[in-house]
């Protein structure tokens, strides 16, 4: 039996698509589904590495500055570690000229909703020195200088009997002595 070679034609031409249809097209389809797989994990493994090669290059950045990092945690402590903050206090007093007669450590009462969410903490610190007025703006330049935020919230003084310098008595020669209360708020968190 003999077929004719149109039929034939047309025979293998329907067995191809057939082929095609069933075999060739789902394995093409799924080798485009794991290809667009393979694109987005390929994506989300670059994003890994640039998020952790972001991580490592701000964590050697701050390696590098721990000098920095050091003076923002002396302005800023994590503990208001009150002996050593009097202790600071007292020095700075006694080394521009001011003699503490007394020194008060509080904390704010309510106004500051920070403190009681756990945010920065303010320490208010209340003090009496006696001194001239120079001694007064030098002691306040200091904390301003100092590695520590300080701020004075509060000056008042009285005036004290005048102490003389000298063995005369010239006007020249007396230094007034006045008494200065100093309320000074710094902060930790």
């Amino acid at each position: 039996m003999q077929i004719d070679r149109p039929i034939a034609i047309a025979l293998t031409l329907f067995i191809i698509l057939l082929l095609v249809f069933f075999l060739v097209i789902p394995e093409y389809n799924t080798f485009k589904s794991l290809q667009t797989q393979l694109g987005e994990k390929k994506a989300e493994f670059d994003a890994e590495v640039d998020y952790y090669a972001a991580i490592a290059r701000t964590y050697f950045d701050l390696q590098s500055r721990q000098d920095d990092i050091k003076k923002i945690d002396d302005a800023l402590p994590s503990d208001p570690a009150t002996g050593k903050l009097i202790y600071f206090l007292q020095e700075a007093a006694k080394d521009n000229g001011l003699m503490v007669k007394d020194l008060f450590l509080s904390k704010p009462s309510g106004g500051n909703a920070q403190a009681n969410s756990g945010g920065i903490k303010d320490l208010i610190v209340s003090t009496d020195v006696l001194g001239d007025y120079p001694s007064l703006e030098k002691f306040i330049i200091f904390l301003e200088k100092s590695s520590r935020i300080f701020e004075v919230t509060n000056i008042s003084f009285s005036s004290e009997p005048a102490s003389s310098v000298g063995a005369s008595q010239s006007q020249f020669q007396i230094q007034q002595t006045y008494s200065f209360s100093l309320q000074i708020k710094t902060r930790s968190y």
